[in-house]
C-alpha cells in the first residue's frame, strides 16, 4: 500500500511542474488577462489531469508572482512591462555577474558542454527550428550560471529560471532571425573564452536588451488581442 502511495506520488509531482510550466507560458503570452480566475476543476480536464497537479502547479506560479490567492481560488497577476524590465534587469545582474566570474574561473574542460549548445543553436537555425533553438539557448545561458563556480548566484538562478526562460521562448518565437541569435552565442562564448570580462559583459547586456524589446512586443500583442476581443462583445 506504501509503494503505490509512493509512486502515485512522484506520478503527481512530476505533473505538476508540466502543467506549471504549460500556465506560465499561457499566462506571459497574454491568453489570461490579469484577474481572471482559474478555476481547478476547468484546468484539470484541460490538461487530462486530477486537480492535485494543477493544484501543485497553481502554487509553483503563486510563488513566482504570476497568480495569487484570492478566496475562494487563485486569480492571474500576469506580467505588464514593468514586471518585463524588473526580469530582464534582473536577469543581467545575474547573468552579468556569472560572465564576469565565469571569465576568471572557468576550466577549458567546463567550454565543452557550452559550446556544445552553441553548436546545437547553429544546427537548430539551419533546419528553422524554433523549439530545439529554444532548448538550447537555455541550457547555454544555464551553463554561464554553473561556470561561474558561484554557488549562491546558481541557487537564485534557480530561483527565476523558469519564468525568465519562458520568456526567452516566446521572444525566440517572434519572427527572431535564429541564424544571427546564434552568431550572437558563439560571439559571446568566445568573449568569455578569450578572457575579456567587460567586453563579455556588454555583450551580454546587448543581448538581453534586444530580448527585452521583443518580449515587450508579445506583451503589447497579447494586450491588443484582448482590446479587440473585449471590444466584439
Amino acid at each position: 500500500m506504501s509503494r503505490r502511495m509512493s509512486i502515485n506520488v512522484l506520478q503527481r509531482e512530476s505533473l505538476g511542474p508540466r502543467v506549471a510550466s504549460e500556465l506560465r507560458i499561457a499566462i506571459a503570452a497574454g491568453e489570461f488577462a490579469p484577474g481572471e480566475r482559474l478555476i481547478e476543476a476547468d484546468l484539470a480536464e484541460q490538461f487530462g489531469v486530477s486537480r492535485g497537479p494543477v493544484r501543485d502547479a497553481l502554487q509553483l506560479l503563486q510563488a513566482e508572482g504570476l497568480v495569487e490567492n484570492q478566496n475562494p481560488g487563485m486569480v492571474v497577476i500576469g506580467i505588464d512591462q514593468e514586471s518585463i524590465s524588473e526580469l530582464y534587469s534582473l536577469r543581467g545582474a545575474i547573468e552579468g555577474l556569472a560572465v564576469r566570474l565565469a571569465v576568471t574561473r572557468a576550466e577549458g574542460g567546463r567550454f565543452v558542454e557550452i559550446e556544445k549548445q552553441v553548436e546545437l543553436m547553429q544546427r537548430a537555425a539551419q533546419t528553422d527550428d524554433p523549439a530545439q533553438f529554444s532548448k538550447a539557448d537555455v541550457a547555454f545561458h544555464n551553463e554561464i550560471c554553473l561556470m561561474s563556480g558561484h554557488k549562491r548566484l546558481a541557487d537564485v538562478w534557480r530561483r527565476y529560471e523558469p519564468i525568465m526562460m519562458t520568456l526567452l521562448r516566446l521572444t525566440i518565437s517572434l519572427e527572431q532571425n535564429l541564424s544571427d541569435s546564434a552568431a550572437k552565442h558563439r560571439e559571446l562564448l568566445e568573449l568569455i573564452r578569450a578572457g575579456n570580462p567587460d567586453a563579455a559583459e556588454a555583450e551580454l547586456a546587448n543581448h538581453l536588451e534586444g530580448s527585452r524589446v521583443r518580449m515587450v512586443t508579445v506583451w503589447e500583442r497579447a494586450l491588443e488581442r484582448r482590446r479587440n476581443k473585449q471590444a466584439q462583445t
